[in-house]
């Protein structure tokens, strides 16, 4: 068994590009299809082998065992020393936390070179964290733990407007409409339409879940508004919230603004 001292990994941010709902499972979860990408926001992630696990953050979240990061080498049964340094906003629906047990697992089997199918550890951390052991662009189903990777479009221009409060997956949910549902043929014409470079119509990025997320919290909706104001085109949410998205030309970020009391924060990223 090989083993390393110290891994440092790069932990990507990701859009829901596309997120329709299917419908209420049995077991109370909701059956979703959905094409994620991963972008160039990162969370920095350096994982130490240590007999116990600890965590430090630079950013926000917490240093304990509610993290997903100390959650996911715990699921390995292993101790680790883990850093992380934050710039994915918590509760913006970019899955920075998911990200960030993704590459402590990743990182851990490096360290102790372990050769473990990490999917089922990963979908029983949370539905995201699977994508980002891939990363790049896939089509997620299920609860978002079913993950078929597609081709990608590295270097596809997005900016990315973040107001400063957190949304809580569960309540967004709960307030989604169980008519408001489509079908399976839906995100498979986003793909086709996404990946067509040739394309005027361009692929329509769409989240059936954004107008649960306007009921929560009906303040995104002046931010979703004045973005759009601000680049001339309009935004989607991504995930269930509270960031939203559009495809834009190069360039530099514009500054924060402010909504309501509420200050977003704007990035310009592309996808990986």
């Amino acid at each position: 068994m090989s083993s390393k001292s110290r891994v440092e990994l790069l932990a990507p941010a990701k859009l829901n590009l596309f997120l329709e709902i299917l419908g209420r499972r049995p077991d109370g979860y909701h059956e979703l299809d959905s094409v994620f990408a991963a972008i160039d926001l990162c969370d920095t992630v350096v994982v130490e082998p240590a007999s116990r696990i600890s965590l430090t953050v630079e950013g926000n979240a917490p240093e304990d065992a509610t993290n997903l990061a100390w959650r996911a080498a715990a699921a390995l049964g292993l101790g680790a020393k883990i850093r992380l340094i934050k710039r994915i906003p918590a509760g913006a629906g970019l899955g920075g936390g998911s990200s960030d047990a993704a590459a402590v697992l990743l990182a851990l089997t490096r360290i102790h070179g372990l050769d473990r199918d990490l999917a089922p550890v990963a979908a029983g951390l949370g539905a995201d964290v699977p994508f980002f052991l891939t990363g790049k662009t896939a089509r997620c189903r299920g609860i978002g733990d079913l993950v078929t990777p597609v081709p990608a479009r590295p270097g596809r221009v997005f900016a990315v407007a973040c107001p400063r409060l957190s949304l809580e997956t569960r309540r967004v949910y709960r307030a989604h409409k169980l008519g408001l549902t489509g079908d399976l043929k839906a995100a498979t014409v986003f793909l086709r339409n996404y990946l067509d470079e040739n394309d005027p119509a361009g692929p329509g990025y769409f989240n059936r879940l954004e107008t649960a997320a306007l009921l929560v919290e009906p303040c995104l909706e002046a931010v979703r508004k004045a973005a759009g104001a601000r680049f001339g085109v309009p935004f989607t949410m991504s995930g269930s919230g509270s960031a939203f998205f559009a495809e834009v030309d190069p360039g530099p970020a514009p500054p924060a603004f402010e909504v309501e009391g509420v200050r977003i924060d704007v990035f310009r990223v592309r996808t990986k």
